[in-house]
């Protein structure tokens, strides 16, 4: 393209000085010829009328020109080239008649005469009538022989010029136009997502500056686009493995982003949420009725939602939504976190019906208490065979008031996970004998038998000695309750390959396969009669449920109705160090 330029430069200015030395050289031709033919005319004012065909020769030769003499009517009366009887009225030429006007006149045009073309210049005086007209004429070829000369000049030079401006447009190309294209190379290849491109170039002058500048950028380029992928990884896993479900949407509730967390919670399948609305994924109300409220929100909106679109099996979403804010691209957008809060939601209704089964346990006992009371200072008091009754009541039921927020309270610290501090380690044998021991009198006094069954070797437990203590308690006690007359209860204690175990088994009347699994439910009684007359509080095996858990182990049950149960308390068993220790 700049070799274009250069050679339509070059042919303008050839074109133009062509031009310009054609003019000059006219009106260097002009001025000559009318200085000739003022010679001539000045010769020829001194020629008799009869002898001018021969003076016109004569001057012609001298003048090395064509010369004609022309009467101001227009008739030839001598010529130096051709008979001027023959020749025509040359009253029109414009020669003449502009010499006649003006003193001198010139044309260019073609000689009928001699076949050939001709630049013409006249002369006269124009204040004498009686003045001929001398035209003097020299063939066009003439001037175009030195015109010709003229443009093999032009032609040499604007050749030597196109051939210098080659070689320096090599020159500057090799040393400006060059490096600018190397630059702009290395810039499409940055701009096309190759940050690794350098350019080299060993120069200092401004190219250099130029070159180590754009280097510069690229490596801050790589900089920044590396630790902007490094936050977008680092972004992208904090969501992935957030526990939470997370959706950016839009105004009209489109999914712009969502984690791995929301869409396991919403349940899509092969299908992404991303690009879609919400609610082509979730056909929930509540969400529909949420989405529709983002425009107007103020500040974040929590709601619960029970989702049974998939399958039987209760599950609640708590929705957390912000209100819209706007992106840097000016598109407003909300956040959604999304958690699975079916847990909290039984615990919720758990602590509810604990309320409510504390408030009925409670006021049962206290009803009993008030109501004796009222009767003895009613007056029964001061009946002997009333008031015994009554007192050994209230006494009763203090007694079970006392032993039902005793187990409240041993139930809240052990739900709280207080007391881990206190652990120790433990044979398992001794902690059995001591239970044995403490509720040998109260079997015997039942008639049932109480057998324990220790293991050969020490079953050394990392336990809190309080709480063991109270659960394989409870398990005995419920035990010898429930046992007949003439019933067994065994008392085990045994090291397994997967840990430790303490068991209770009895011969007694046994639980329904349906009951089973609620047993260690809070305040949950099978015969509810028959345990509120045992001095059972409902408490008992869950807090024996939540000892185990509390040390890392399970509890499980197996009975048969009219033959007894087996309670089983799993235990890890510690680790070798701890044990030697």
């Amino acid at each position: 393209m700049n070799t274009a330029a250069v050679i339509a430069f070059l042919v303008v200015t050839s074109l133009y000085l062509e031009f310009e030395f054609k003019g000059l050289m006219f009106r260097e031709a002009t001025h000559d010829l009318e200085t000739r033919a003022n010679l001539v005319r000045d010769n020829l004012n001194e020629q008799e009328p009869d002898k001018i065909q021969e003076a016109v020769a004569r001057q012609a030769q001298v003048a090395g020109t064509r010369v004609t003499v022309i009467s101001r009517s227009g008739i030839v009366r001598a010529d130096s080239e051709a008979i001027a009887e023959e020749m025509d009225d040359h009253s029109t030429r414009p020669e003449v008649r502009q010499a006649i006007r003006e003193g001198v006149g010139t044309s260019e045009r073609y000689s009928h005469t001699r076949h050939l073309d001709f630049l013409y210049v006249a002369v006269t005086e124009p204040d004498n009538p009686n003045a001929d007209v001398i035209r003097v004429a020299v063939p066009q070829k003439v001037m175009s022989s030195r015109l010709q000369v003229v443009r093999d000049t032009i032609f040499i030079t604007v050749a030597f010029l196109f051939l210098a401006g080659l070689a320096l447009s090599f020159v500057l190309a090799r040393y400006i136009v060059r490096p600018i294209e190397v630059v702009r190379t290395a810039a499409q290849d940055l701009a096309r997502g190759n940050l690794d491109v350098k350019v080299e170039m060993d120069r200092r002058d401004e190219f250099g500056q130029l070159v180590g500048a754009f280097n510069s950028m690229g490596r801050e380029l790589q900089n920044r686009v590396g630790q902007l992928e490094a936050n977008r990884r680092e972004m992208s896993t904090i969501m992935d493995n957030m526990a939470e479900g997370l959706l950016l949407v839009d105004a009209g509730g489109t999914v712009i982003l969502a984690n791995r967390a929301a869409e396991s919670l919403l349940i899509t399948g092969d299908k992404t949420l991303v690009g879609r609305p919400l609610w082509e994924s979730v056909r929930l109300p509540e969400v529909d009725e949420l989405l529709s409220s983002l425009p107007n929100l103020q500040e974040p909106r929590r709601i619960w939602v029970e989702d049974r679109t998939h399958g039987p099996q209760r599950r609640v979403l708590a929705f957390v939504a912000t209100p819209l804010f706007e992106t840097a691209q000016g598109e407003h957008h909300a956040v959604l976190l999304i958690s699975d809060a079916t847990e909290d939601q039984k615990l919720l209704e758990m602590r509810q019906d604990f309320v409510a089964n504390v408030s009925h346990e409670l006021k049962t006992p206290l009803t009993s208490i008030s109501a004796y009371v009222e009767t003895l200072l009613d007056g029964a008091a001061d009946d002997e065979s009333v008031r015994a009754p009554f007192l050994k009541k209230i006494q009763t039921n203090s007694t079970r008031l006392s032993k039902l927020v005793s187990d409240i309270l041993n139930l809240s610290r052990l739900e709280s996970g207080t007391g881990d501090e206190s652990r120790q380690h433990l044979d398992l044998n001794e902690l059995a004998t001591a239970c044995i021991n403490k509720h040998r009198e109260t079997a015997e006094g039942k008639g049932v038998k109480l057998n324990l069954h220790k293991a050969a070797q020490p079953v050394v437990a990392l336990v809190n000695e309080e709480d063991m203590t109270e659960a394989l308690d409870n398990l005995v006690v419920n035990a010898i309750s429930y046992t007949p007359q003439g019933g067994s209860v065994d008392v085990s204690v045994r090291r397994t390959d997967l840990g430790l175990l303490l068991e209770v088994e009895d011969t007694g009347c046994g639980i329904p396969e349906d009951a089973l699994s609620r047993v260690f439910e809070r305040f949950y009684r099978v015969d509810k009669a028959r345990s509120r007359a045992l001095g059972g509080t409902g408490l008992g095996l869950a807090i024996v449920k939540h000892v185990a858990i509390k040390h890392g182990g399970r509890v499980d049950a197996e009975s048969e109705v009219g033959k007894g149960s087996r309670f089983r308390i799993s235990l890890p068993a510690p680790q070798p160090q701890a044990q030697r220790a």
